[in-house]
């Protein structure tokens, strides 16, 4: 049987190589993103390995060999489930490999809005040494954090956040209110969210129903120009009214882990946003991490072509 790795982020396969080889399959890497150049690569595997690669009904229904693909992260927009299931195709990701890393990277760009620590650094960068060159700044302890979307990620950064001394408040419709409440979360709408947070991190999963939920109408509810923070998906916020909130001062400042589009035209306006700073979609990253997506990945497809089924990480399983 042949494993294809399709597209990857980073720079050695190799332990991904070793577990797929170890287990007698031939090996393939390539970096294939588009449908035809997936298509290609692909064209007698059993298996593929993806992170941004597009499997699309097309490429499904032209690759009738294929029987899983296993993506390198948690998410799998990438990916047509549906398409897949229709070619009987299993989907497997990677779903907790890196919950800390991203709760601590966006915890970090709440504190370093809060704090103005980026505004700091380059000011001295620039020979300018002068604290009250800063935005007003209050005291973290005893500000409200605002959670849009309440999963495992931001669950761990409420933990981080009441460390700081902050209330935390969510707006997550499918959240339990046991699971909030055991946690220290108190559940809210979104216009009492948006009037009550002094800070807000958006960390929704993308959907068809989360595409841009975070928008013109949810920005206008927010009454104490709060920072905002991004590390989920660009595309489930609108850009542009983004954009438009920083210009107009609704928003103060901002961080963006995420973008709509991740290979950047740095022409884009959200670049000339005022008070806004990006990070590369890094928030997933330690050596710990990648080492574990990397294992997971590659374990998902050798499980599941070995029949191993109770260890695959299943997003969807044809099969039951």
């Amino acid at each position: 049987m042949k494993v294809v790795i399709v597209d990857h982020s980073h720079e050695d396969c190799s332990t991904e190589l070793k577990l797929l080889q170890d287990a007698g399959f031939v090996t393939e890497v390539v970096q294939a993103h588009l449908e035809e150049d997936v298509i290609t690569a692909c064209k007698d595997a059993d298996a593929a390995i993806a992170e941004y690669g597009m499997f699309t009904k097309k490429v499904f229904d032209a690759l009738p060999q294929l029987k899983i693909v296993s993506n390198y992260a948690m998410g799998v927009d990438n990916i047509d489930v549906e398409a897949a299931k229709s070619a009987g195709v299993a989907i497997a990701n990677c779903p907790d490999y890196c919950f800390d890393e991203v709760a601590e990277h966006g915890m970090s760009l709440i504190a370093a809005l809060l704090r103005n620590i980026v505004g700091y650094a380059f000011d001295v960068k620039n020979q300018i040494w002068d604290w009250s060159k800063a935005p007003k700044l209050k005291r973290i302890n005893g500000l409200t954090l605002g959670l849009i979307g309440c999963g495992q990620i931001p669950r761990r950064v409420a933990r981080m956040a009441q460390g700081f001394g902050m209330t935390v408040i969510a707006y997550d419709p499918f959240l339990p209110a046991d699971i909030a409440t055991a946690a220290g979360i108190e559940l809210v709408s979104m216009d009492d969210l948006g009037a009550r947070a002094d800070a807000i991190l958006s960390h929704v999963p993308l959907s068809k129903g989360t595409k841009e939920m975070v928008n013109k109408s949810v920005f206008d509810t927010f009454k104490k120009q709060p920072v905002f923070v991004n590390t989920s998906r660009g595309l489930t916020v609108d850009e542009h009214e983004l954009y438009l909130a920083l210009c107009a001062g609704r928003i103060s400042r901002a961080a963006l882990d995420v973008i709509d589009d991740e290979a950047p035209d740095f022409r884009e306006e959200i670049f000339k946003a005022p008070n806004v700073f990006f990070t590369p979609h890094a928030a997933f990253y330690s050596e710990t991490a990648l080492d574990e997506a990397n294992r997971t990945a590659a374990n998902n497809v050798v499980n599941y072509l070995k029949g191993n089924l109770d260890k695959v990480r299943f997003i969807y399983n044809p099969n039951s």
